[in-house]
């Protein structure tokens, strides 16, 4: 019985158009525009410095190591960047007129950007100044550290060269072939953990068809003969391979079709996929069963929990740096927070350890929804059918 279940769940899915378009159609099309919108980032040879420009006033020179690191960036044949210097208000005219992606100033000991408009390119000017923030204050706080240990006289000038060395010195966890951040894989990680966790429409579907209180259908199943437990399980199997392969499919997609680089690991990410999914599919299956409402309110609110996480996540702008300073919590505690974060560890770290934390993290939360799914359906009871 559980297999028949099964193949009719399956069936009954395949020919629903509205989830054939959200679990496939739909990933694929946004992947297709995102290869358009970014193919100019994935060409490498092709890559051309962006124009920009510094305010370069008295805050931006006292900050050394920052003007110095950017400096780098922007000279040379390989240089990301065309800089000007230029003084505030020029840096507001070109703007303005067009001549300029962006500027970068220093306020209040904080660097920061200002751009006309979110683009492809001004990303890239974004995250190099939050890259660059970040290590300049990686080395400040050890430096820092190492002047507080100092016994006696201390020599600020020679702590500096020792913690620079230490720098220089430490191997970094990182793939010889993945030093630079790829902001075009970045966004497809995004766009396949968005595809992962719209999945959990499948399995809320799935689980409206089994509730006399939601579908004709829950009506017919609360009076059959046949056990309960068997039509819930079978009915979330086929929506979890539904799912599940729709996302494999994607990922292939991407991969030997677009030709986007997403790591050496293709088997970790479709495990790690197959986790995110079973993770999707218990979000839907408790959305379900404690929202009392039609299916078209449900799959307002997955679709709005899983685009506000995939932009907490990186996608729109490649702002996961911005937000995991302002609140790091989100992403540590999102499903698609710890998917994207999976398939980074895959992509930039050789050590697996980020990872095993982030599928051990999806598997506790698939639980977490599981139990509370499980705990809701016992407490239900109807007065009348």
């Amino acid at each position: 019985m559980f297999w028949h279940n099964y193949k009719y769940a399956f069936r009954t899915l395949i020919k629903s158009k509205e989830m054939v378009f959200w679990t496939l159609a739909f990933p694929f099309i946004l992947a297709l525009l995102f290869y358009m919108a970014f193919a100019r980032l994935h060409d490498y040879d092709t890559f051309e410095p962006l124009n920009v420009a510094v305010v370069n006033d008295e805050s931006y020179r006292k900050d050394v190591a920052f003007s110095e690191a950017f400096k780098s960036l922007s000279e040379g044949d390989e240089r990301v960047f065309n800089t000007q210097y230029v003084e505030k208000e020029k840096a507001e005219e070109l703007l303005e007129s067009g001549n300029i992606e962006g500027y970068v100033f220093v306020e209040e000991n904080e660097a920061k950007v200002k751009i006309k408009e979110n683009g492809t390119m001004t990303t890239v000017l974004v995250l190099a100044v939050e890259q660059i923030s970040q290590s300049v204050d990686a080395v400040n706080d050890i430096a820092m550290d190492e002047i507080q240990r100092a016994n006696g006289a201390v020599d600020i000038p020679a702590i500096y060269a020792r913690v620079a060395a230490k720098i220089s010195e430490a191997q970094p966890n990182i793939k010889d072939d993945s030093r630079v951040m790829n902001i075009v894989a970045v966004e497809f990680y995004t766009l396949i953990a968005m595809a992962i966790m719209q999945g959990a429409m499948v399995s809320s579907e799935m689980m409206n068809r089994c509730l006399p209180n939601i579908s004709n259908r829950g009506k017919r199943v609360a009076i059959a003969p046949t056990r309960k437990s068997i039509v819930v399980l079978s009915s979330l199997l086929a929506g979890y391979t539904m799912l599940f392969a729709a996302v494999i499919l994607l990922i292939l997609f991407i991969r030997f079709v677009l030709g986007i680089e997403l790591g050496d690991n293709l088997g970790l990410i479709m495990l790690h996929s197959a986790i995110g999914s079973l993770a999707a599919t218990a979000m839907g299956m408790w959305l379900s069963v404690i929202l009392k409402t039609n299916d078209a309110a449900k799959n307002v609110i997955i679709l709005t929990i899983t685009m506000v996480g995939c932009m907490f996540a990186g996608m729109f702008g490649g702002q996961k740096v911005f937000f995991d300073e302002m609140l790091p919590i989100v992403n540590k505690i999102s499903p698609v927070g710890m998917i994207t974060d999976g398939f980074y560890s895959l992509y930039y770290y050789d050590d697996l350890s980020r990872f095993t934390v982030n599928i051990v993290s999806l598997l506790v939360v698939a639980g977490i929804f599981f139990a509370l799914s499980i705990r809701g359906l016992r407490r239900q009871r109807y007065d009348s059918i």
